[in-house]
């Protein structure tokens, strides 16, 4: 141990030298004697400087022998000539480095040395990397490694710090893992040392957790790995920069601690700055939306000399009102909203700054610090600047309208106001039922952290959704990402994740970890919910706040049924993509079916297609004895049923969509442990078919019934859902006590 620390000590001597004389990172002999001082294989190796020396520094080594140029600087090696492999003899050396000597590009920086080692033996070739990334800190990779490393791409990221069963998770996700363990006559890896290289280098007392302000980047490529060792065959290890801190802001005095979120998303006293005599301003748009809602505490309208505001008593500050502000919507113009913060006296719980022209603009970060330092002043919390608002039903705030007035489960925080009024308005059409929407804005004061967290401890939030653009504390984000594994289900929507992916890199890993594989790796550990768009996050919401989760087992074995052949053919391609099954039933349950007597044109395999003329014999009729009889056969996990709205429609003399969405709600009241029910209601853009999906939609997704308007987007959504209900039963205390016995 003592040992270990003076090596240690030594290691970070040496790059403080390196630093002095402007190196940008280690040698090879210098990376790999790193990697050996945190437990990772490494070959037998010596050191020379020049020919003659070569082959005397060569005979205390067993051959075959590999010779490299020594440099400090990421250049590569193999391209140029400077690896010599397969040297036999220790007087060959010499020849070796004279070779290398002669090939090395003038226009390269000038050689340190060489490298002489045992050259190592390899089954298989994998890469394991490492960075400091600028959101989530330390991230450790593992890949498929030598001349394939960047052309296939076929690699797994985590945080650090993580332990043997990340990193064996992490192994095993390879789509080249069958290769390695075996399949098609191939040697088998000894996957233990694999794993015990990964903990080596981000577990907690790993290199990258140990040196992550000394390390920017690191290389094993090749890890070369055999059924009973993995040894770093090539190692680089690149120097973080060391950068001139930054000129302190101007101190402001620390902030009041936070208050209890209620007074934000249940206000009894709203303040309105941003009004206007005229009824033109903002503030009067939101008093209007208020008095919509039904907002049932005081207003107070802040205006510098009118009396009354939109029939409402005006005063000209926060500090004049005769109650305390619980939350206080502010859309003045950018020069006054420091004193208007200023002067609150302590009298404000919450305010929300509307206004723009701030950090996010580029130019106006001193502005958000004087911000800052005005809300310090006042005694305010404030959310933003450059948010749009609240949307709190409990509350009955809201900043957009139409809205829906019931409350829900589902807690929204959004950077974006955009996304957020989308979520609101999209969602509330497509059935979602909010908790609280809110818009952080650029978060200067109260950010997104501080709302997740507050939705992770609400009783009323069953489901979260985030819309993030950046974090300035990703470590924070993952470890409240991570504490809602297995309790809250979190839907996230990152915006910009390809922004990282062109950056310059200095190591494999660092063109490997583009930014979207890193949020990637983050919802894969973390257990969240990664969505691209706002469709597919409304379509996941809904289904989290319908479907009831299955316990015994994830959802995989599907039924369809509907009108269209075709369109059956290309809905179960849709759900097949995502994971799903065409569930088989028992033969009882063929009889059953059978004796429902659908006439000929119809199909009882699975999909079911009832065209839309046998549909209306019955009314629709037939739905209800059809489902009852697949609930009843314990082999199908889902139901999604899909009706062509324009042919079932056209039957006006029968009410098919009705029947059919009774038989529905009234197989999910008679099994609410039964196969999930999801519908799908195809329409062709017509407004006639429009103005009768709605209604329709908002009925199926009151009894419980997941509603989408095509089959990829019910797919998608009923996909993560059984990938939530996997997580959550992965999760429980039943499976970790069985993988403990195991």
């Amino acid at each position: 141990m003592q040992d270990r620390l003076e090596r240690l000590r030594s290691t970070k001597a040496t790059i403080e030298r390196l630093r002095a004389h402007n190196a940008t990172g280690l040698d090879e002999h210098a990376a790999k004697a790193l990697l050996g001082l945190f437990g990772v294989g490494v070959p037998r190796s010596d050191i020379t400087s020049g020919a003659a020396e070569g082959a005397i520094k060569a005979t205390g080594l067993r051959p075959p022998l590999v010779v490299k140029a020594l440099c400090t600087a990421p250049v590569h090696k193999s391209e140029v000539g400077a690896v010599r492999l397969g040297i036999t003899h220790a007087g060959d050396v010499s020849a070796a480095v004279l070779a290398i000597e002669s090939s090395w590009p003038e226009t390269y920086p000038p050689l340190e040395g060489y490298l002489i080692e045992e050259m190592v033996p390899a089954d298989h070739e994998l890469i394991i990397g490492g960075l400091v990334d600028r959101q989530f800190g330390p991230l450790v990779m593992v890949g498929l490694g030598g001349i394939f490393a960047e052309v296939l791409s076929d690699v797994a990221l985590r945080v650090c710090p993580i332990g043997p069963d990340e990193a064996r998770t992490m192994l095993r996700s390879l789509k080249a893992y069958p290769l390695l363990s075996g399949a098609r006559g191939t040697r088998p890896i000894s996957e233990d040392e694999v794993i015990r290289a990964l903990v080596c280098i981000g577990g907690e007392r790993g290199l990258l957790m140990t040196l992550q302000g000394e390390i920017a980047e690191l290389d094993i490529n090749p890890l070369r790995v055999t059924s009973e060792a993995a040894v770093a065959a090539d190692a680089r290890i690149v120097l973080a920069r060391v950068t001139t801190p930054a000129k302190a802001q101007e101190p402001v005095e620390p902030p009041p601690a936070m208050p209890s979120f209620d007074r934000l998303l249940e206000p009894r006293t709203v303040a309105v700055a941003g009004v206007s005599t005229t009824g033109a301003g903002a503030g009067n748009r939101y008093i209007e939306n208020l008095k919509a809602l039904g907002f049932p505490g005081a207003i107070y309208p802040i205006h510098p000399t009118a009396k009354r505001v939109a029939g409402l008593q005006a005063y000209p500050t926060l500090a004049d009102t005769p109650a305390p502000v619980d939350y206080a919507y502010v859309s003045v113009p950018r020069r006054g909203i420091a004193d208007l913060l200023s002067g609150a006296n302590g009298r404000v719980a919450f305010a929300q700054i509307m206004t723009s022209g701030f950090a996010e603009t580029g130019d106006g970060a001193e502005a958000q610090m004087a911000l800052v330092a005005a809300a310090r002043k006042g005694g305010v919390r404030f959310l933003g600047p450059n948010t749009l608002g609240t949307y709190s039903p409990r509350g009955r705030i809201t900043m957009t309208r139409p809205v829906p007035a019931e409350e829900g489960c589902i807690g929204v925080v959004s950077q974006s106001g955009g996304i957020a009024v989308d979520l609101i308005r999209q969602g509330g059409t497509r059935g979602l039922r909010f908790r609280a929407v809110v818009n952080v804005g650029n978060g200067a004061d109260v950010g997104p952290i501080d709302l997740l967290r507050h939705f992770i401890d609400d009783s009323g939030t069953r489901v979260i959704g985030v819309y993030l653009e950046d974090i300035a504390d990703g470590r924070t984000l993952f470890r409240l990402l991570a504490e809602c594994r297995g309790v809250k289900p979190v839907v996230l929507m990152k915006g910009g994740r390809t922004a990282e992916g062109g950056r310059a890199a200095a190591s494999h890993t660092g063109s490997l970890a583009a930014d979207d594989r890193v949020w990637r790796a983050v919802a894969e550990q973390t257990g969240t919910h990664l969505v691209d768009t706002v469709e597919d996050m409304i379509g996941l919401l809904l289904c989290l706040q319908t479907l009831t989760r299955r316990t015994t087992s994830a959802t995989r074995r599907l039924v369809l049924i509907g009108n269209g052949g075709g369109a059956s053919v290309m809905g179960a391609d849709c759900f097949a993509r995502e994971g799903f099954s065409l569930a088989e039933w028992r033969e009882e349950t063929r009889v059953t079916l059978e004796s429902l007597g659908l006439t000929d044109g119809s199909s009882i395999e699975n999909p079911i297609d009832i065209p839309a003329n046998v549909l209306s014999k019955s009314n629709g009729e037939v739905m209800g004895p059809l489902l009852e009889a697949l609930a009843a056969d314990g082999g199908v996990d889902a139901v999604a049923v899909h009706l062509n709205l324009p042919v079932v429609l056209s039957y006006r003399q029968h009410d098919m969509l009705g029947r059919t969405l009774a038989a529905m709600t009234a197989a999910r009241k008679a099994r609410p442990d039964g196969p999930h029910l999801v519908l799908v209601l195809r329409a062709d853009g017509s407004a006639e078919i429009e103005a009768a999906r709605a209604p329709a939609r908002t009925r199926a997704v009151a009894a419980g019934i997941a509603t989408f308007d095509d089959f990829a987007a019910a797919a998608r959504a009923l996909g993560h859902f059984a990938r939530h209900e996997a997580a959550m039963l992965a999760s429980s205390p039943d499976v970790r006590e069985l993988r403990a016995e195991t």
